[in-house]
């Protein structure tokens, strides 16, 4: 049993329902509600793209072919190709981030606690690659330190500056460890399990959401730090 299903469900609740409490607090337009929505579609039909090629191990047969962990690009190219030529979906995530408690956006981080699972089955040896403790360790304090963060956010007592820096680091404990040394991951005896069902939907969903809402936070906080500078 895994709970990867749940929490990509869970993500994608809270992304709904965060967009859905911004429109009916009258911050977004119609055509930015669609924008959202499309992007939301885009990446339902790749989670079923996504589950039918891990059930198929076919990821396990592109791994000999395709020297990377590509299935992670995929959700990030869904949202930053329109973040980039779209001003109205641009529009739609800052009234989104604006609009949501910024301690709400941290406390979503909570749930990167679940990488303990994967940790767990390296100690007891279910998992061969180490990739599980370079990667699952880091990540799980990380979704403890957002219970402090979160607390602390909500108190008010963190600078725009520290908050920046903390949703950077959760981005750079994934990426940093995982694609610097990609060559060595590739060809690790055990790590074609990232590529199984339903450990696929980690790399390919669920931890690319979370720190595609790192980045999301990161954005906003720090162009309020840059408004609330240029008002002095």
């Amino acid at each position: 049993m895994s709970i990867l299903p749940v929490y990509l469900m869970l993500v994608a609740m809270i992304c709904l329902a965060l967009t859905v409490r911004t429109w009916r607090k009258g911050a977004l337009l119609y055509t930015e509600v669609l924008a959202v929505c499309g992007v939301l579609l885009a990446l339902a039909v790749w989670s079923i793209v996504l589950t039918l090629l891990g059930l198929k191990d076919i990821h396990i047969q592109l791994m000999q072919t395709i020297p990377l962990l590509w299935q992670a690009f995929v959700p990030m190219f869904i949202w930053s190709l329109p973040f980039a030529l779209l001003p109205t979906f641009r529009r739609a995530l800052w009234q989104i981030a604006e609009t949501t408690p910024a301690h709400w956006f941290v406390a979503i981080q909570v749930l990167c606690i679940g990488a303990i699972g994967g940790i767990v089955k390296g100690l007891q040896g279910e998992i061969q690659s180490d990739y599980v403790f370079w990667i699952g360790i880091p990540d799980f304090l990380f979704g403890l330190s957002a219970l402090v963060v979160a607390w602390l956010v909500w108190r008010r007592q963190i600078k725009h500056g520290l908050l920046i820096s903390w949703n950077l680091v959760g981005f750079a404990l994934i990426v940093l460890p995982t694609f610097i040394p990609m060559t060595y991951w590739m060809t690790e005896p055990g790590f074609e399990f990232i590529f199984e069902f339903p450990m696929v939907l980690a790399p390919g969903l669920v931890v690319s959401l979370l720190i595609s809402l790192n980045l999301l936070q990161a954005w906003v906080t720090f162009k309020q730090k840059s408004q609330l500078q240029g008002a002095v």
